[in-house]
């Protein structure tokens, strides 16, 4: 009977959750039942839900977040929450485990009877060895409790097999008054990066306020570099708080994942941030293109030529697409103030002319005339303008105008200039450079 219960209930979930789909305007999230069979809990039958993220792949490794009571509302809000940070590329994909309570006063001992030591067993040796064994997994952990399984958590942390790195606290409280413990933990541990979060709830209990409270000051007095701690309040009861902290919680453990700030430049974060995730979180992410942009941003900005140089190469030598062709490139060196190889690059956009926007050039080719004109080569921007004339001839009368201008302005190439602007003259039509009365000042100028 219990088999059958079981696969209808693996049924009744995978059906009410579904793959991806969109129903009434409402997105649905799937996740897997399993049930597992625990040596500690030989009478039982113990159930995990398990959520992947879209696209989920063998090849890759992705951290697991872990939470209890997950037969309670709080397995959904998790699940809401990681997907909407996953979609937004806040946090990395990752794979979430909800575990239920059969029993949660007895597994989730605040006291650590041996009830609650069994329960420590049944998650160290046999959750998540299974979750590791079956799914790729990069090692990094974290744990999420609620009331008593916040409380539960800290004896968790304590243990010297303590497989997370990871523990999002809330509504705490320290009725096994543990904070010596936490105090001496907060001063030795030395080891990888440990994020640790709790909050707390304005209109909880007076005694998970001072529990969260208390916590924090021992971690001010140690300020372990090692650990990363954040105690943060909340306008909410003690339910309310799962729902209105949850999504900081995780935010913050995975703070470091896309962390821009801590690069100073982009051949820093190029070199550095990859093996920086990996050492974090045990996965290597790829280098977004969105972050790389947030550095070109500021390398354009700052007009620093030689970082411009490397993150160019760098984009190229690693297959990453910024988008950025010839006709971008005239525009960025022009703005940096790099003359030369803005010349260089407008030659090289009207020679190939490849997957180039004709109404993009026209709008911008001016500045090679005047890169041309800051490196004293007016002859040389005549012949980019005599070129542009045969790549586009529906702006002849635009480039004309420039012919004309410079010829005259700078008394070179003079018999192109008078030719110039008479075609401007008999074929004048409104346009982006010039008016009539700009024709007029140029003849009284010949």
């Amino acid at each position: 009977m219990r088999k059958i219960i079981t696969i209808f209930l693996l049924f009744f979930v995978i059906y009410t959750y579904g793959q991806e789909k969109n129903t009434s305007n409402k997105l649905e999230l799937s996740y897997d039942i399993k049930c597992l069979k625990s040596k500690y809990y030989p009478d039982e039958e113990k159930i995990l839900k398990v959520f992947l993220p879209k696209n989920y792949n063998n090849n890759n490794k992705y951290p697991v977040v872990y939470i209890t009571d997950a037969g309670t509302p709080n397995f959904e809000v998790a699940l809401s929450y990681i997907n909407q940070l996953i979609e937004n590329n806040v946090i990395p994909k990752i794979i979430l485990i909800g575990i239920e309570q059969n029993d949660r006063s007895s597994e989730l001992d605040i006291y650590w009877s041996d009830d609650g030591k069994k329960f420590k067993n049944y998650l160290f040796e046999e959750i998540i060895p299974f979750i590791n064994s079956n799914y790729s997994t990069s090692e990094f952990n974290t744990i999420i409790g609620h009331s008593d399984g916040a409380e539960y958590n800290h004896l968790l942390m304590l243990e010297k097999n303590n497989p997370f790195r990871g523990f999002i606290n809330i509504s705490t409280n320290l009725n096994n008054d543990v904070s010596s413990e936490i105090e001496e933990f907060f001063k030795k541990t030395n080891k990888k990066i440990f994020y640790y979060f709790i909050s707390n709830a304005k209109y909880d209990s007076e005694d998970r306020i001072l529990a969260g409270n208390k916590i924090d000051s021992l971690y001010k007095v140690t300020r372990n570099e090692s650990i990363k701690f954040l105690k943060k309040d909340y306008k909410a009861d003690h339910r309310s708080l799962v729902s209105s902290s949850m999504i900081d919680g995780i935010s913050f453990i995975f703070q470091d994942y896309r962390n821009l700030d801590k690069y100073s430049s982009f051949k820093d974060y190029s070199k550095n941030y990859q093996s920086e995730i990996n050492q974090l979180y045990g996965f290597t992410p790829i280098l977004e293109e969105t972050d790389i942009g947030f550095f070109f941003v500021k390398i354009l900005d700052k007009k620093n030529l030689e970082d411009y140089e490397y993150l160019i190469n760098f984009t190229n030598e690693n297959n990453i697409s910024l988008g950025v062709n010839s006709l971008d490139r005239a525009n960025h060196y022009f703005y940096m103030e790099a003359y030369p190889q803005s010349i260089k690059f407008w030659n090289k956009t009207i020679n190939e002319f490849k997957n180039i926007d004709s109404k993009v050039f026209y709008y911008n080719f001016s500045k090679a005339v005047d890169a041309y004109l800051v490196e004293k080569d007016p002859k040389g921007a005549i012949e980019f303008l005599e070129k542009s004339k045969k790549r586009m001839p529906e702006y002849n009368l635009e480039f004309d105008y420039f012919i004309a201008k410079t010829s005259i302005e700078n008394s070179v190439e003079v018999k192109k200039g008078e030719n110039a602007l008479k075609n401007c003259s008999s074929n004048y039509k409104e346009n982006r450079y010039f008016k009539e009365k700009e024709l007029e000042k140029l003849k009284k100028n010949k």
